[in-house]
């Protein structure tokens, strides 16, 4: 019965249900093992390894969870990247134009310094 107290109370919770036991949130977790032990259809080893099932189970959830946010955080930073990307070569752009109808790199700076004087 030691085997009970290796989880969570959701494992917990979720084992009950697999038994057929009629447990609520609201259940602190000794009565939740009690039910669990108490029952008519308790046999230790099959309990044992289902309750360990339901702890693999989640935890596997819990790291196909991360892996996909983290998945998700990765292209957030690629998009924000390519988009920075697509700015910076937008303004170069608008500074050649701007260099080419304006002439050389010294009235370039001239025009600037005027500008932000």
């Amino acid at each position: 019965m030691a085997f009970l107290g290796k989880g969570k109370k959701q494992d917990m919770l979720q084992l009950a249900e697999e038994l057929g036991i009629n447990a609520t949130l609201n259940m602190i977790v000794p009565s939740i093992k009690i039910a669990i032990t108490n029952s008519e259809d308790y046999e230790e080893e099959f309990v044992k390894n289902l309750y360990e099932t339901i702890i693999a189970n989640r935890k596997r959830e819990q790291e196909l969870e991360r892996a996909e946010k983290m998945r998700l955080e990765e292209l957030v930073r690629d998009q924000a990247s390519k988009e920075k990307e697509l700015q910076l070569k937008f303004d170069l752009e608008r500074v050649l134009k701007f260099r080419a109808r304006f002439g050389g790199q010294q009235e370039l700076g001239i025009l600037f310094a005027k500008t932000w004087a």
